[in-house]
């Protein structure tokens, strides 16, 4: 990649100077949280040897444990790469009305579970934002 000297940098726009400020903030922040998470595999990874250690398990009961560690970690990573839309989801019903929006009971078509819990997504269309959250049932009393 070329450098550019102090002169040729005056002699670009203002909005030219904030995309490149924001281009590399965001590239910092990607190459940043890559590295956070791969120094959160590796505790994750270290803290199992160090419980089967405490344990004292045997060798085929460590592979074991490891495989199934690697499955997991491998699962987590392909559920954080999925990019969701509205057409992955049942709208079951509308459960509030407001000035800038709605609230639907949703089920994402590829669960058994009648209720989204634990599942947290957020996406968007040209037109809308989408909000998947926690559903708590019981609501409110009259």
């Amino acid at each position: 990649m070329a450098m550019t000297s102090p002169s040729s940098c005056s002699s670009m726009s203002n909005h030219t100077k904030e995309r490149v400020t924001m281009a590399k903030v965001t590239l910092e922040n990607f190459y940043s949280n890559l590295i956070a998470q791969h120094e959160e595999r590796e505790m994750r990874q270290q803290k199992l040897e160090k419980v089967m250690d405490q344990e004292g398990l045997a060798d085929e009961e460590k592979r074991i444990r490891r495989s199934q560690h690697a499955r997991k970690e491998t699962e987590f990573l392909r559920l954080k790469r999925t990019r969701l839309g509205l057409e992955d989801f049942e709208s079951l019903k509308v459960i509030g009305r407001g000035a800038f929006g709605e609230v639907r009971l949703v089920q994402k078509k590829d669960t058994d579970s009648l209720w989204v819990v634990k599942m947290f997504y957020s996406f968007q269309d040209k037109m809308n934002l989408y909000l998947i959250m926690e559903f708590l049932p019981g609501g409110m009393t009259p």
